[in-house]
């Protein structure tokens, strides 16, 4: 039986209550913030992104309500611009306007919405036409029609230039090299752009599928700058494993060459490539070398991750989800890329355009998971407008992305049915901690022979300054220009002398942070 309260008791138990301040309920705890991501689109410049104001805004604005935090746009297709402060002419196309500077406008309204700009710039593909560029600047009209060694294309053992993708430059060419190098740098001191990304830094593929090399990269200069340093005659074959090697190191010295000179323009510029990642994947560090990035195009792209000449790679994972082939090597692709970022970052590139939304996502969730304790940074998606037959592309301009890529917006933030979207919210880019809080600096130099001229091929080798006898602990080579490059470097001085050099030859120098230190050495 319950006591009932007299009701004074209750009067004074009511007016205390009221008086007594009451306690604040608990505050909910602060949600966790949400986890960086990079996520991005690639936009290409043969369909609609950027070639007009109206794309470009377009873009954008779809690109912030899919809660996409970066855009990696083609800006170079062949030799050609889609800016103006360019030594090399507009692209030519209908859909766009010459004098409209489409990288400038990107940049600014990307950048009003808080989303990264990374310009793709295609490096060794010149031409894919039979008719020749219009305008005469073209390199295609300067160097790609002489013969002979003027030209700078690469080219077969037969001398054919045509490939699949048109006709490439040849980086064992020294002027082809250095001309690229000036392309890339051009855009990072006229731009401000968040990143570069290198794609087509490589041979070109062909339609034979040998089992070792390919048979590309004779262009002449290069075959004679090959049997020089090398000491050999005649003409190597495609398999020739000292050919092969040469061939890579022509790709990879270009890499570091440009990553050095950009970071000496801009410390925090981001440098990333688009990577071939075809084909049965590899086992282990070494498998790589066989599999078909440095079997068929000579990109040793995991070297340039293990030197440190690249801060973000973006393997083009493109596989159809309905093959189970194709299914299988873009799990053990991405399981080895995850494996093996040697402290770097990765974002995994997705081909969109082979696969339904459903299916694409079905490949995010995959490429999002751990291995181990390592995860991949990010997801890129190919691309933001999915191929169209080439009678819809001749029109002067599309209004819109293509449907499947539309379709694939939404599911990016709604999801498909009632699971959520894989970009539901939008989320931080990863920091490099290397790009935005640096602690080392990089050495780059020249090597002259006694008459002034460049040295090529010539091995420099480099150790801490101290006392005692030269112990090496790294060494590079030269390339035709007779230039020559070490990143990553501590803080310091070091010593740096040619293989070949006399003792009273070792030069001093002092690496600084974020700084790129300069020497010449002079040949014996």
């Amino acid at each position: 039986m319950k006591r009932k309260l007299p009701l004074l008791s209750f009067l004074i138990l009511f007016v205390f209550s009221n008086l007594v301040p009451q306690r604040p309920a608990s505050p909910m705890p602060n949600p966790v913030p949400p986890k960086a991501e990079l996520r991005a689109f690639w936009v290409d410049g043969f369909h609609p992104g950027i070639r007009s104001p109206e794309d470009a805004e377009q873009l954008v604005a779809e690109a912030k309500k899919a809660n996409i935090n970066a855009l990696i746009v083609q800006v170079r297709r062949r030799a050609d611009s889609f800016y103006l402060k360019s030594f090399e002419p507009p692209v030519e196309d209908p859909a766009y306007d010459p004098r409209f500077d489409a990288l400038e406008h990107i940049i600014e309204l990307a950048h009003r919405e808080g989303i990264e700009v990374h310009a793709w710039i295609n490096a060794m593909p010149v031409w894919s036409r039979r008719t020749a560029p219009r305008d005469a600047r073209h390199i295609y009209n300067r160097q790609g029609l002489s013969r002979g060694k003027n030209t700078w294309l690469t080219l077969t053992p037969e001398g054919r230039a045509w490939f699949p993708v048109g006709c490439f430059l040849d980086p064992g060419h020294p002027s082809a090299a250095q001309y690229l190098t000036d392309v890339y740098l051009n855009v990072i001191r006229n731009y401000a752009v968040d990143g570069i990304q290198f794609d087509y830094i490589r041979y070109p593929e062909t339609r034979d599928r040998a089992p070792r090399g390919a048979a590309v990269g004779y262009n002449p200069t290069s075959l004679e700058r090959f049997r020089r340093v090398t000491k050999r005659k005649g003409i190597p074959a495609p398999s020739d494993e000292q050919w092969i090697a040469w061939r890579r190191q022509q790709v990879t010295q270009l890499v570091r060459r440009i990553y050095i000179e950009a970071k000496a323009i801009n410390p925090r510029i981001k440098v990333s490539a688009a990577a071939v990642a075809w084909g049965k994947p590899p086992s282990d560090d070494k498998d790589f070398l066989e599999s078909a990035p440095g079997q068929m195009v000579f990109q040793d792209w995991h070297g340039w991750m293990q030197e440190g000449i690249i801060d973000l790679v973006v393997p083009m994972n493109y596989a159809r989800e309905t093959n189970p082939t194709t299914k299988a090597w873009f799990d053990g692709w991405i399981r080895w890329e995850k494996a093996h970022k040697h402290g770097r970052q990765l974002a995994i590139g997705l081909g969109n355009f082979l696969n339904q939304p459903e299916a694409t996502i079905a490949q995010m969730e995959r490429a999002r998971r751990t291995e181990g304790q390592i995860v991949a940074e990010g997801l890129a998606l190919y691309s933001y407008a999915t191929p169209v037959t080439a009678a819809a592309d001749s029109r002067a301009r599309r209004p819109s992305v293509a449907p499947a890529t539309r379709d694939l917006l939404e599911y990016l933030v709604q999801g498909p049915g009632s699971a959520p979207g894989p970009f539901r919210n939008p989320v931080p880019i990863p920091i490099m901690d290397w790009v935005e809080y640096p602690q080392t600096g990089s050495l780059a130099g020249v090597v002259r022979g006694s008459d002034g001229k460049p040295v090529d091929g010539a091995a420099v080798v480099l150790r801490v300054a101290e006392w005692g006898p030269f112990r090496e602990i790294q060494r590079t080579t030269s390339d035709g220009t007779g230039y020559f490059g070490f990143a990553n470097l501590a803080p310091g001085p070091y010593e740096v002398r040619l293989e070949e050099g006399a003792p009273n030859q070792t030069i001093t120098v002092d690496v600084q942070v974020a700084r790129v230190s300069r020497l010449e050495i002079t040949g014996p």
